[in-house]
């Protein structure tokens, strides 16, 4: 599978430019979408839990709520854009993959290295955004693009075996976003996980973006490097969900073939 993607790094580059520029061509705002709708997000979380509900978390550390919340909710975001768009990635391609020889896994590839981008996007967002809140800035945020790799790797991971399923039961497009929605309040991205109690946050630990989350949290809110066991525990993922994702891939690559 990494062979495949390597094979065709010129294709998935090439078109990943493209996709990018006609994905919000013929709106207004054009690109900044790709910001406006995290933003919205931000907004509605944060007047929601540090205005109505008053709720603190890093604020004994001189770390505003906004801050806090979005060093998880971006990643998330990152993350369910992988999974929502991977797992729609074969159907959306079918015509290419009807006329061409490219497989199934490059493309939905090209989804988290677009997830990615936006991630790194959001980076360049937040850092203006700290310097105006008056949070400080650790040189630790180095670590960010890091980060963002091993994250899109893991929704690459999960995406594939969904987009190969979607193909087989097309309802599955409707269910995976509603899961998505679900799948953010499992995890320690609006409350910090020390405010839950030590048995649900050992059931979270086996969640596979709760290190994820946490690391990135390390970097932007403990201002640290995330520790051995997080680094260990996130590339274990990783490489559970490519195998996994490619074993499912080999074994309905011919099904696909015929049902697009």
């Amino acid at each position: 599978m990494l062979r495949t993607l390597y094979n065709y790094r010129r294709y998935i580059f090439g078109t990943f430019w493209v996709d990018l520029k006609y994905r919000y061509s013929g709106t207004t705002l054009g690109f900044f979408w790709f910001l406006v709708n995290p933003m919205i997000e931000v907004l509605i979380y944060a007047v929601v839990f540090s205005q109505i509900i008053t709720f603190r978390s890093g604020a004994e550390r001189g770390i505003s709520y906004t801050i806090f919340l979005v060093s998880g909710l971006f990643p998330f975001i990152a993350f369910s854009q992988t999974i929502n768009r991977g797992s729609k990635a074969i159907r959306t391609n079918a015509l290419y993959m009807r006329r061409s020889l490219i497989p199934a896994e490059v493309f939905v590839f090209k989804e988290s290295l677009i997830a990615g981008f936006s991630l790194l996007v959001y980076l360049m967002f937040l850092l203006p955004l700290i310097v105006f809140t008056q949070n400080p800035v650790s040189w630790h945020l180095i670590l960010w693009p890091i980060l963002t790799i091993l994250l899109s790797l893991l929704g690459y991971g999960l995406s594939l075996p969904l987009a190969n399923l979607s193909v087989l039961f097309p309802d599955l497009e409707e269910v995976v976003p509603v899961l998505l929605q679900l799948w953010r309040w499992t995890l320690p991205i609006m409350f910090s996980d020390e405010n839950f109690p030590d048995g649900l946050r050992w059931f979270m630990s086996f969640n596979p973006p709760y290190y994820f989350i946490k690391s990135f949290r390390d970097i932007m809110i403990n201002q640290r490097i995330p520790p051995v066991e997080s680094w260990i525990i996130m590339i274990f993922w990783i490489i559970v969900t490519l195998i996994v994702g490619g074993l499912v891939t080999n074994r309905l690559r011919s099904d696909v073939k015929d049902l697009i």
